[in-house]
């Protein structure tokens, strides 16, 4: 590991470590066993220390992209090899070929996928790649392929020319030969779209975290979030945990809706980003009082109607988190801001849905 990954790692891991010591300062918080200068995991909630950055250990702390580098992301947590390996390197990839899947079907510029090309019946693996101005090229991987299938398809494609002398043949001075085989295009990035899924929904979650602090963690209704991030193969939460919707830019981070009711809860607003293009996605983690996961429901009954992009009648406050996490009084900033903005006397100000 680099000296600037090992000091990213350490001062990350004091950060943390410092927010925990200020949480347990609180006389109703308990650890059994207890223990000083630690950092929790946010997904196993296993505890770890000092010596655990020493990345020789067979399950070291390491360094978290939130959301994945190869997505535009970039280390601002910690979590157990463990848990970067299992729910992330095995869900990031999901995410990541479901977008470049959905570049290379739209044919954006900068985008590149995986593909089986069929001509005639003949199939010979390759990469179709669309440069930054438009041009699309088709890479035949024969190497890669069957061989009989690459020899017919290669003929195929490229048919020998048959050569005419004009004086005898006048009027088959262009005649190739050539007739129109049939052509087939299929993407080939592997993907399960579930997966992609709760991918999406680790990234909120550990935007949450890593924004939050560990007064972040104290919330009930994570725990099935947590379960379902763990075994995502799993249905542990409801099918849909997103919001459809097109979201002002500074919006984008933390939020915390407030009405109504049934929709209580934190939406985390995140922007990912290929080479052709940049999208965004609006997730919700259930609060620490109702509905709880009881939230999923309602999106899945009242606005997964049609295209699921109708109008969203709501308000949202949107969450400022700059220094909760170096700032002992901003120590339980997300449980405190919860039951202000969720009091039934809170005057909200914001429509989530307003891109005016």
């Amino acid at each position: 590991m680099s000296k600037s990954n090992r000091d990213k790692k350490e001062v990350i891991f004091k950060i943390f470590s410092q927010n925990l010591e200020w949480i347990k300062e609180n006389p109703i918080i308990r650890f059994e066993p207890d223990f000083s200068n630690g950092y929790i995991c946010p997904l196993c909630f296993n505890v770890f220390f000092a010596k655990d950055l020493d990345s020789n250990l067979e399950n070291f702390l390491t360094l978290e992209d939130i959301p994945p580098k190869s997505l535009g992301g970039s280390p601002k947590a910690l979590t157990c090899k463990d848990c970067n390996s299992k729910s992330g390197h095995e869900l990031d990839i999901h995410l990541l070929n479901n977008l470049l899947d959905i570049d290379a079907h739209s044919f954006l510029p900068n985008s590149k996928s995986k593909a089986v090309f069929e001509l005639s019946g003949n199939k010979v693996n390759g990469l179709i790649e669309v440069k930054e101005d438009g041009v699309v090229n088709l890479h035949l991987h024969t190497e890669r392929s069957n061989p009989v299938d690459s020899k017919n398809f290669i003929s195929e494609f490229i048919p020998p020319k048959t050569i005419y002398n004009p004086i005898f043949h006048p009027e088959k001075v262009f005649d190739t030969g050539f007739k129109s085989p049939t052509f087939n295009l299929k993407f080939e990035n592997k993907y399960t779209e579930r997966r992609a899924e709760v991918a999406l929904l680790r990234i909120a979650y550990l935007i949450g975290f890593s924004s939050l602090g560990n007064s972040f963690l104290i919330n009930p209704g994570l725990y099935k979030v947590r379960e379902q991030i763990l075994k995502p193969d799993e249905k542990i939460l409801p099918q849909v945990f997103w919001l459809k919707y097109k979201f002002p830019k500074e919006q984008e981070g933390i939020n915390i809706i407030s009405l109504p009711k049934e929709l209580r809860c934190f939406l985390i607003i995140f922007s990912l980003v290929t080479k052709s293009k940049s999208r965004q996605f609006a997730i919700v983690l259930p609060g620490p009082s109702a509905p709880g996961i009881d939230v999923y429901d309602y999106i899945e009954k009242n606005l997964c109607v049609g295209d699921g992009s109708g109008s969203l009648a709501g308000f949202s406050e949107h969450i400022n988190v700059d220094n909760f996490l170096k700032e002992k009084e901003f120590a339980f900033a997300s449980n405190i801001l919860w039951q202000e903005y969720t009091d039934d006397n809170y005057e909200p100000r914001r429509n989530p849905n307003n891109n005016d």
